[in-house]
């Protein structure tokens, strides 16, 4: 990137693309652009490009700081609990723009489970107001790259904060024309195979069902996909519900698992009479075996493939499955996707470079 990530430059350049390649921003249009300590910078980006599309944008600001200082002091009641300004303003707003926050997500993930869906019961009441509203939105990966979370992963923030810069700002046209062949494929074909030179040999089963094309475009009034009025950014991925009933051979990662508190590598499924028979990771195997362990009846079958498509990532944190090459099978629950699963687990392994193939024609990918 001929600029800095951090520049003022860079940033108005991505905000610019976002809203007027993925979200269409129209004039008089109301925008609301959350912000964190940590993505200030970006949002001010946001609002200045939004101005200048004559967009009305508006920024809710929550400091780190004091955000931690109330949990602290044990106001998990009050943070969970938007205030009736706050839903006013979100049931007038036409375009929303969400960074992650809090910033740091490993302090985030030691709260107690009971502690954490405290802090963030106004989930619910939201989707029904925004969905009301008519409004459509991104999530912004942008806002996810900190130091806490980036020393979990072992991973240069800067290399990764620009590649998910470049990669949100690849044209929605250009994944739509990598995703339509590969979309009709797996929801005509029966059999998948998926081969590489480092002992993935896997087959899969497909069951007509519709593929969920991810290009970075909001989904408004899909019943299938309730969430998607807020489109994820990066965005690129042909995703698709499995035959939980076909699975034969093995899956040899060579991307990160990347977790919400840390990574596993070295991932090796196999596959038996369409059920995982054995797991193995080189490191961090206790991330998938401590919730797989006392997850129930569905954990151990196939649950759904992606294909990924963007071409600015390679093994970036949170997005691995979005890397164009990138094929990733899971196990567990994918009813999400269309399918029958309802387990509530989910594990994966993505092997970036291999072969696959479709009622024995391969895909190009």
């Amino acid at each position: 990137m001929s600029e800095p990530t951090d520049s003022d430059s860079t940033r108005s350049r991505l905000a610019k693309s976002v809203l007027a390649r993925n979200l269409h921003v129209r004039r008089g249009e109301r925008v609301i652009i959350e912000a964190w300590t940590h993505t200030l910078p970006w949002a001010v980006a946001f609002a200045r490009e939004a101005r200048r599309m004559g967009a009305l944008p508006l920024i809710p600001y929550e400091d780190e700081g004091a955000y931690w200082d109330s949990v602290d002091d044990g106001e998990f009641a009050v943070l969970g609990n938007a205030s009736a300004h706050e839903w006013a303003a979100l049931a007038r707003t036409n375009v929303y723009i969400h960074m992650w926050g809090p910033g740091d997500r490993i302090r985030l993930n030691q709260l107690p489970t009971k502690r954490a869906n405290q802090l963030f019961a106004f989930n619910d009441k939201w989707y029904t107001t925004a969905r009301k509203a008519g409004l459509r939105g991104a999530r912004m990966e942008i806002g996810r790259p900190h130091p806490t979370l980036a020393e979990a992963y072992g991973a240069d923030i800067d290399t990764w904060s620009d590649q998910l810069v470049r990669a949100t700002m690849v044209p929605p046209t250009t994944l739509e024309r990598t995703a339509a062949p590969i979309a009709r494929a797996l929801e005509r074909g029966r059999r998948l195979r998926i081969r590489a030179s480092n002992g993935t040999d896997l087959t899969l089963g497909l069951a007509h069902r519709r593929p969920v094309v991810a290009v970075g475009r909001p989904r408004i009034g899909d019943a299938r996909r309730p969430f998607d009025m807020l489109t994820g950014l990066p965005s690129g991925a042909v995703r698709v519900a499995l035959d939980e009933r076909v699975a034969e051979g093995t899956i040899v990662a060579n991307r990160t698992c990347y977790y919400d508190d840390g990574i596993a590598r070295g991932g090796v499924f196999h596959f038996e009479h369409g059920k995982l028979t054995s797991a193995e990771f080189d490191s961090g195997e206790e991330r998938f075996r401590g919730p797989f362990k006392s997850a129930g009846k569905g954990r151990d079958q196939p649950g759904f493939l992606a294909i990924g498509l963007n071409p600015e990532l390679h093994d970036t944190p949170q997005v691995e499955d979005l890397e164009r090459g990138g094929v990733m099978v899971s196990v567990g629950g994918n009813q999400g996707f269309g399918g029958r699963n309802r387990a509530s687990f989910f594990g994966w392994a993505i092997n970036a470079g291999a072969s696959v193939e479709v009622d024995g024609r391969r895909l190009k990918l």
